[in-house]
C-alpha cells in the first residue's frame, strides 16, 4: 500500500545554507562588557566580533560573539567597516549555557560615538526593526519572499533527532548516527532541493515567460524552474539543485516536479542523504491576496525512504532588498565549533 506521512513544518531543519542552532546561549539573559575589537569578520555565513576585554586586576580576556549573517546586519545598518580593529566597544550579548565557554551571541554593540548597532532585533524603543511587509501582493508569484515563523524558531528550531521519516535500514543507519555538527552548511556544500526551498533567509521569485528564476539572498545559489517541458534534458548533468519543471494548475497553483539529481548528503532531510532516485514534488499557492504563499513538498527515495513524506510550511511577501552574495566562508561556517 502506497502512503504518504505528512509532517509538521520543522523550521530550518533541512536547509543546506550555513546556519546552526542558537541553543547553546541562553537567549532570555544578556551580560555586558567593554573592551577592544581585535577583529570583525565581515563574512559568510556569519558575522564575527573579537573583543579583549580588561578585568579589574588588569587582565585581558578574549571574547568571541557571533553575531547574525551580512544580510541581516546590513539591512539593520551595518556596514564592513561600523567598527574598526582598536576601537573601545560596550557589546551585550547572550551567554553561552556553558560559562567557561567566552563565546556569545551578540545582541548590540555601542561604539565611542554612542551609537548602538543591532544583531538580531531592534527593541520598539530604539525604533524597532526596519518594516518588511510588502506594500503589494503578487499575482504571479514573482516578489521577495520569506519563509514563515518567528525569531525563537530561527535561532533554535529544527535541529534535533530528525524523527518520524518513513526511512529503511539504509536510511535508518544515517539517523542513528546523526551529528548535527556533520551538517553540509558547516562545509559550504551548495543548496539542495527540498532543502532550500524552506530555507532560512529572503527569496526572489523573477517570473519570465518560459520560466520563473529564484534568487536566494545570502547565497550564490540560483534555481530555475521550466514552464513546460516534461524532464531533464539528455546532456543535464545531475547536481543538488536537480532539473524543475513547473506547471500551473485550474485554481492556479503552481506544480513543480524536479528530479536530475546527483547524490547528496542530508539532500532528504535533515540528516538523510539523498541519491539519484530521489524525485520532488512542490505544490505553491498565492494566499491572501498575494500577500502569503502556501508550499507544500513532497520527496521520494527509495534508497533511503519505504514511502514519500510530505512537509508544508510557507512565504510572507516582503519588501525587495539588495542581497548578499558573499560567497560561503569555511572557516567562518566552522568557527563556532571550537566552542562546542
Amino acid at each position: 500500500m502506497r502512503w504518504v506521512l505528512l509532517l509538521a513544518l520543522i523550521p530550518l531543519a533541512t536547509h543546506v545554507t550555513a546556519h546552526h542552532s542558537r541553543a547553546p546561549f541562553l537567549l532570555d539573559e544578556t551580560f555586558r562588557v567593554e573592551g577592544t575589537v581585535v577583529e570583525l569578520a565581515w563574512r559568510s555565513p556569519h558575522v564575527y566580533m573579537v573583543v579583549d576585554v580588561t578585568g579589574e586586576d588588569g587582565g585581558s580576556t578574549r571574547w568571541t560573539f557571533e553575531g547574525h549573517s551580512v544580510a541581516g546586519l546590513t539591512r539593520f545598518g551595518w556596514q564592513p567597516d561600523t567598527f574598526q580593529v582598536g576601537e573601545r566597544v560596550a557589546v551585550v550579548a547572550n551567554p553561552n549555557r556553558d560559562p567557561s565557554r567566552l563565546f556569545g551571541l551578540l545582541d548590540n554593540v555601542t561604539g565611542v560615538d554612542g551609537k548602538t548597532f543591532y544583531s538580531f532585533r531592534i527593541p520598539e524603543e530604539a525604533g524597532g526593526n526596519p518594516p518588511r511587509q510588502a506594500l503589494a501582493g503578487s499575482t504571479d508569484f514573482s516578489g521577495a519572499w520569506n519563509r514563515r515563523g518567528t525569531l525563537l524558531q530561527a535561532l533554535v528550531g529544527g535541529f534535533g533527532t530528525p524523527d518520524g521519516y518513513p526511512v529503511n535500514e539504509r536510511g535508518q543507519a544515517l539517523i542513528d548516527a546523526y551529528d548535527p555538527n556533520d551538517s553540509p552548511s558547516f562545509d559550504c556544500l551548495p543548496a539542495n532541493v527540498p532543502g532550500i526551498t524552506l530555507g532560512a533567509y529572503t527569496h526572489r521569485w523573477i517570473r519570465e515567460d518560459d520560466r520563473i528564476v529564484i534568487e536566494k539572498d545570502q547565497s550564490t545559489a540560483v534555481r530555475v524552474i521550466h514552464l513546460g517541458g516534461t524532464g531533464p534534458p539528455a546532456d543535464w548533468r545531475p547536481n543538488s539543485l536537480g532539473y524543475s519543471v513547473g506547471r500551473f494548475e485550474a485554481d492556479g497553483t503552481l506544480v513543480v516536479e524536479t528530479a536530475g539529481f546527483a547524490p547528496t548528503r542530508w539532500g532528504t532531510a535533515r540528516g538523510l542523504d539523498s541519491s539519484e532516485q530521489k524525485r520532488v514534488v512542490e505544490r505553491f499557492r498565492l494566499s491572501g491576496d498575494g500577500f502569503g504563499m502556501d508550499v507544500s513538498i513532497t520527496v521520494e527515495d527509495p534508497e533511503y525512504l519505504v514511502a514519500p513524506y510530505t512537509r508544508e510550511g510557507g512565504y510572507n511577501k516582503v519588501r525587495d532588498h539588495n542581497f548578499s552574495d558573499i560567497p560561503c566562508d569555511l572557516d567562518t561556517a566552522r568557527r563556532h565549533l571550537q566552542f562546542e
